[in-house]
C-alpha cells in the first residue's frame, strides 16, 4: 500500500517539475505579446497534455539516464516549440510557402537535433533513440495547410507518424520486458503521449490544422531576393523522412527542373560495384566534413531523393550503407563478410546484389526494390516497405517484415527452415522451389488476418487460410432467382479459379452445399423470412432445421454464417419483427446443442433504411422506431460474436443524386472528397461515407466492439430506359474500384487498417426476379461462365513473377510518352491510377473542375497520371511498365501533353506574381520535358492571359 502511494507522489511530482520547469504558462504570453492567448482554450489544454502524459516519460527518463535522458528532453523541447507555434499562429495572418517555412524552422531545428543523435556509431540505447526521434515527426502536424498541401490530414498524420517510431518502441518492450522496468515505462509512456495525447489534442482542438489569425503580419521568408521561385518547405516535415543537413539536400520544385536540364550528367548515372576508394575505411578524409565541391557535386544529379544524395559505401568496416538509389538495376556488393551488416534506405525502382555472406540485412522505406542475397547469419529484415522483392540464395535463419505493403520473399532450399515473422503487413507471399529442380516456383500466401477464439479458458488464435492471390475478405452473392444459370459444380469451378473466398446463399441449396464441399469456400446460408415464426415460436424447429441445412454437409462445406431473414426490419410487419430475436436465439441455442456454437454465427441482414441518419457518416443513428428491437439484437450478436449485416448500395444514393460529382463519389473515380462536419474528416467515396454511418450508428448505441459485415454491394450494368446510372462502364468502375480499394487494407475513416468483409451482388444476373430491369442485372458472369465485364477477380492477375536483375537498357531517344496498354481493365488502371498519384505527382487537374478532368474516365485520367509519374521520374522505361499496364510510345498525344503542360505550368507557387520573363522561361523549360515544345507559345498566351 505504501508502495503505491509512494508512486503515486513520485508521479504527481514529476509532472509538477515538467511544469515548473518548462514554464510553459508564462512562455507563449513572454514571447509573442499579451495575455489574451494564454487563456485560449487550446493553449490550456497543451499545457493539460504534457502535464498529464509527459510527466511519466520524464520521470523514467530520469532513472536511465544518458543518452535516453537527453532525447526525452529534446522531445520536451519539441513540445514547447509547438505550443510557441500555436500561440504564433493565433496572432498571425497565413503565411505563404515560403512564409511557412521560415515559420516552421525553429521546430525543424528541434527535429535535426533528435535525428542526429541517431547517427554514427550505434548507441546501445539506439532503439529508445529512433523511437524518440521518430516520433517527433508526429509534430508536423501544424504544418497542414489544407487539403492540396500534399500530406495527411492532421489526426491521420500524428497516427501515422507514430507507426514510424512503434516499430523501435515494441523492439525496446522486447528487450527489457524481464531486464528493467523503466525501459518498459518509458516506452509505454511514450507511446501514451502521442496515443491518445497529441492524437486526442489535435482531434479536440486542430482537426483541420492550426488556426491562423485575421489580423498581423504574415511570417515570411528571411530572405528579401523576391524573383526568384520559393523553397519548399523542409522535405522532413512533410513526409517520414529523417532529415538530412541542408548542404546535402538537392534542389526541389522548379530549381530542380532547372538543375536537371543544365546538368551535364546523365539522370541514369548511378553507383555500380564498389571500389576500394570508395569504402570508408579507405578515405583519404573520414572526417564526414563535405567539401564545397563534393556539395556541388553531389546536387548535381537527377538521380538524387528528396531524402539525400545516393550512397553505396562501407562506414567504420562494419556497416554497408546503400541509401537513395532510384532506378539502379545492377547495385553489387561483392566485398563483404560475415561481420558486416547492409543497410538499405529510401531506394526506389532498384536492384542490389550481395555476393556473400553478411551478419545482417536491412531494408528500410523501399519502394519497388529487389534484393538478391547469398547468406546472412543473423536476420534480414524488411520495415516501411512497399512492393519490394527478396531473394535469399543461401541460408537465412530469420526473416522479419514489419509495417510493409506487398512483398515477395523467395527461398532457396537451404532457406526453407528460415522463420518467418510479419507484423502490420499485407500482400506478403513467399516462392519456395518447386519438387522437379527445372519446375516454376511454388507460391505461398502469408495470412494477415486471424481469428481468436476463446476456448478451454484462453484465447486460440488461427490464421484465415488464404489461396494464391485470394482475399478473404472479399465475397459474392450466389442468388438462384434463374432459369438458365449454370450447374453448381461448374459455378464451384469458376470460384475457384477467382480470388473470392466466400459465397452468400439466400437459402441453402443442397446442390450447391454439396458442389462447394471442400473447396476452402465459406459459406453463407440463409434461413428465409418465412421460416422466422416457426423458429422463434418453437426450439425444436431450429434443431430440425440445423439437422436439415448444416450437418449433413459441416465442416466438408464451409459454412460460417447462417442468417435468420433478410431486411426484415424494413418489411413493416411488426409481428415478424418480434419474432426475429427468438427466431436467432434458438438458431443460436441449436448450433451449441450441435457443438457449432462459436463455429458457426448467427446473424440477420439490414437494409439502410434501418438508419434514421447518415449523412453526415459521424451523426450515423440507428431509426427510433427500430431502437428497442436494434438494441436486443446486437446485445445477441455481442454475446455471440456475431457481425451486423448491412446493404450499403451507393447505386441507390446516387439515384436520388444524379448530378456528375455524386457519380464520381459513388464510383470511387477523382473528386473533390465531401467533409464531415462532425469530425471534420474528408470522405472520397460513398461506399466509406455508408459503412462508417452503420459504425456511428454502433457506437452511439454503445456496441463499439460488433463488427460490420457488407451482405450486399453492388452496380448493374443494364436497366430500364427511365433508370438513372446502369451501364457497363458503371458497373465496371464500382465493382472493380471496389475490389482495389478492399485490397489496399485502406479500411473507412473510422475503421481504418482493415477492410470489411463485403460480399458483392452479384455472382449472375437472376432473369426470374420482379421489378425494374435493373434488378435483373446486377451479375458479373454469363451463364456459360464467361465475365460480363472484368473486375481484376482472376488470380492470374495477382501472381508474381520470379525477380531478376534486369539488364541495362538505353533510355528512348526523342519524345515519347507513357500511356495506358488497350485491354486492360478499369480495375487495373484504377490502380495504377492510385499508385501514381501516391508517388508524389499532382493529380488535382483530375480532379471535377480541374484542367484534365474530361474526358471523365478511367483510361484518360490513368493516361494523365501515368505519363506525368514518367516523365518526372527519369523517362526510364521501368517507370512506364505499371504492372504491365501501360507502354511507351512516340506518337503524341497532344491533348493530353498540352494539359499536363498547362497544368504545370500554372500551379508553380506564386506564378501568378512572377514577371513576364520568368513565366516565359519556364513554360519553355516545361514544354521541353513534357514533350511540346512546339506549343509553348500556346501555352505561354493562355497562362499571360490568366496572369
Amino acid at each position: 500500500m505504501e508502495e503505491k502511494l509512494i508512486a503515486r507522489l513520485e508521479s504527481a511530482v514529476a509532472r509538477l517539475e515538467v511544469l515548473s520547469s518548462s514554464g510553459f504558462r508564462d512562455r507563449g504570453v513572454a514571447d509573442f505579446g499579451g495575455s489574451d492567448v494564454s487563456s485560449d482554450p487550446s493553449i490550456i489544454a497543451f499545457d493539460d497534455l504534457l502535464g498529464q502524459f509527459f510527466g511519466r516519460v520524464s520521470a523514467a527518463a530520469e532513472k536511465i539516464g544518458g543518452q535516453v535522458l537527453e532525447v526525452t528532453n529534446i522531445v520536451h523541447e519539441a513540445f514547447s516549440v509547438q505550443k510557441e507555434l500555436l500561440v504564433k499562429a493565433k496572432k498571425t495572418q497565413k503565411p505563404d510557402l515560403a512564409g511557412l517555412a521560415e515559420f516552421l524552422k525553429p521546430l525543424n531545428e528541434v527535429i535535426t537535433k533528435a535525428n542526429a543523435m541517431t547517427e554514427g556509431k550505434r548507441s546501445d540505447f539506439f532503439n529508445h533513440l529512433k523511437s524518440a526521434a521518430d516520433s517527433l515527426t508526429a509534430m508536423a502536424w501544424i504544418a497542414y495547410t489544407g487539403k492540396d498541401c500534399g500530406m495527411s490530414m492532421p489526426i491521420a498524420h500524428v497516427e501515422d507518424s507514430w507507426q514510424m517510431a512503434e516499430f523501435y518502441n515494441n523492439k525496446i518492450l522486447v528487450e527489457y520486458k524481464s531486464k528493467d522496468p523503466n525501459h518498459v515505462e518509458w516506452a509505454k509512456a511514450m507511446k501514451e503521449l502521442y496515443l491518445p495525447g497529441l492524437r486526442d489534442y489535435v482531434k479536440s482542438h486542430y482537426p483541420l490544422g492550426p488556426t491562423w489569425g485575421v489580423s498581423g503580419k504574415a511570417p515570411t521568408s528571411s530572405t528579401s531576393k523576391a524573383p526568384a521561385p520559393p523553397p519548399p518547405p523542409p522535405a522532413y516535415l512533410f513526409s517520414a523522412e529523417s532529415s538530412q543537413p541542408s548542404s546535402s539536400k538537392p534542389k526541389e520544385g522548379m530549381a530542380a527542373v532547372f538543375q536537371e536540364i543544365n546538368s551535364s550528367k546523365s539522370v541514369t548515372a548511378g553507383l555500380r560495384k564498389v571500389s576500394a576508394d570508395m569504402k570508408t575505411k579507405n578515405l583519404a578524409d573520414r572526417t564526414g566534413v563535405v567539401s564545397a565541391s563534393e556539395k556541388e557535386g553531389r546536387t548535381s544529379s537527377a538521380s538524387i531523393s528528396k531524402a539525400g544524395p545516393p550512397k553505396l559505401e562501407l562506414q567504420m568496416g562494419r556497416k554497408w550503407v546503400v541509401e537513395n538509389q532510384i532506378g539502379k538495376r545492377n547495385l553489387v556488393i561483392d566485398d563483404c563478410d560475415s561481420k558486416q551488416s547492409v543497410y538499405i534506405f529510401g531506394c526506389k525502382d532498384s536492384v542490389l546484389q550481395i555476393q556473400g555472406k553478411v551478419n545482417n540485412i536491412t531494408v528500410d522505406k523501399c519502394t519497388k526494390m529487389g534484393v538478391v542475397f547469398m547468406d546472412v547469419v543473423a536476420a534480414c529484415e524488411i520495415v516501411n516497405c512497399s512492393g519490394v522483392e527478396v531473394q535469399c540464395q543461401g541460408s537465412a535463419p530469420t526473416v522479419s517484415v514489419d509495417n510493409t505493403s506487398g512483398c515477395q520473399l523467395y527461398l532457396s532450399k537451404d532457406s526453407l527452415g528460415a522463420s518467418i515473422t510479419t507484423a502490420k503487413s499485407s500482400e506478403i507471399n513467399v516462392l519456395v522451389p518447386g519438387a522437379d529442380p527445372n519446375g516454376d516456383w511454388v507460391e505461398h500466401a502469408l495470412p494477415q488476418q486471424f481469428v481468436n477464439e476463446f476456448k478451454d479458458g484462453r484465447f486460440v488464435t488461427t490464421p484465415v487460410s488464404h489461396s494464391g492471390g485470394s482475399q478473404s475478405f472479399i465475397g459474392i452473392n450466389y442468388g438462384l432467382v434463374a432459369d438458365n444459370l449454370p450447374p453448381p459444380a461448374a459455378t464451384a469451378k469458376l470460384l475457384q479459379s477467382t480470388s473470392i473466398q466466400k459465397v452468400r446463399l439466400y437459402g441453402a441449396d443442397p446442390a450447391v452445399l454439396k458442389a462447394l464441399a471442400n473447396t476452402g469456400i465459406g459459406i453463407v446460408i440463409g434461413a428465409a423470412n418465412s421460416d422466422i415464426p416457426a423458429l422463434a415460436s418453437d426450439p425444436n424447429s431450429a434443431t430440425q432445421w440445423i439437422n436439415a441445412n448444416i450437418l449433413p454437409y459441416y465442416p466438408a462445406s464451409k459454412i460460417i454464417i447462417v442468417t435468420v431473414g433478410n431486411e426484415v426490419l424494413l418489411s413493416g410487419d411488426q409481428n415478424l419483427i418480434s419474432q426475429l430475436l427468438p427466431a436467432m436465439q434458438n438458431m443460436e441455442n441449436a448450433l451449441k446443442a450441435a457443438s457449432l456454437g462459436g463455429k458457426v454465427k448467427v446473424s440477420t441482414v439490414h437494409s439502410m433504411a434501418v438508419l434514421s441518419q447518415s449523412d453526415p457518416p459521424s451523426s450515423g443513428l440507428f431509426n427510433p422506431s427500430y431502437q428497442d428491437t436494434m438494441r436486443g439484437l446486437l446485445q445477441f450478436q455481442r454475446e455471440n460474436g456475431s457481425p451486423l449485416a448491412i446493404n450499403p448500395y451507393p447505386f441507390f444514393a446516387y439515384q436520388s443524386d444524379p448530378r456528375p460529382e455524386t457519380l464520381a463519389f459513388c464510383l470511387f473515380q477523382p473528386n473533390s472528397g465531401r467533409v464531415d462536419s462532425g469530425n471534420g474528416i474528408i470522405y472520397m467515396n460513398m461506399f466509406d461515407a455508408q459503412v462508417d454511418a452503420v459504425r456511428s450508428a454502433l457506437n452511439a448505441m454503445g456496441f463499439k466492439d460488433i463488427e460490420i459485415l457488407v451482405a450486399e454491394t453492388g452496380w448493374p450494368y443494364r436497366g430500364d430506359s427511365n433508370e438513372v446510372g446502369p451501364s457497363i462502364e458503371n458497373a465496371r468502375a464500382y465493382n472493380g474500384n471496389l475490389i482495389a480499394h478492399l485490397r489496399s487494407l485502406v479500411g473507412t475513416p473510422l475503421m481504418p487498417g482493415k477492410s470489411v468483409d463485403t460480399y458483392l451482388f452479384a455472382l449472375y444476373d437472376e432473369d426470374l426476379k420482379p421489378g425494374p430491369g435493373s434488378e435483373r442485372a446486377f451479375g458479373l458472369f454469363k451463364p456459360d461462365l464467361s465475365m460480363i465485364y472484368d473486375v481484376g477477380f482472376s488470380k492470374s492477375s495477382l501472381t508474381p513473377s520470379t525477380p531478376k536483375t534486369p539488364s541495362p537498357s538505353a533510355k528512348p531517344t526523342g519524345a515519347v510518352w507513357c500511356m495506358p496498354k488497350s485491354g486492360v481493365s478499369d480495375a487495373q488502371l484504377q490502380a495504377s491510377l492510385d499508385y501514381a498519384c501516391g508517388q508524389g505527382i499532382d493529380c488535382s487537374p483530375i480532379q471535377p473542375g480541374g484542367a484534365c478532368f474530361d474526358p471523365n474516365t478511367v483510361v484518360s485520367h490513368a493516361a494523365y497520371a501515368m505519363n506525368l509519374y514518367y516523365q518526372n521520374s527519369g523517362k526510364n522505361s521501368w517507370n512506364c511498365d505499371f504492372s504491365q499496364t501501360a507502354a511507351l510510345t512516340s506518337k503524341n498525344p497532344s491533348n493530353l501533353s498540352l494539359t499536363s503542360a498547362l497544368f504545370l505550368v500554372y500551379t508553380i507557387p506564386t506564378m501568378k506574381q512572377w514577371p513576364y520573363v520568368h513565366i516565359l522561361s519556364v513554360t519553355m523549360v516545361v514544354c521541353t520535358l513534357v514533350g511540346v515544345a512546339e506549343k509553348q507559345e500556346e501555352i505561354h498566351r493562355i497562362v499571360n492571359k490568366e496572369k
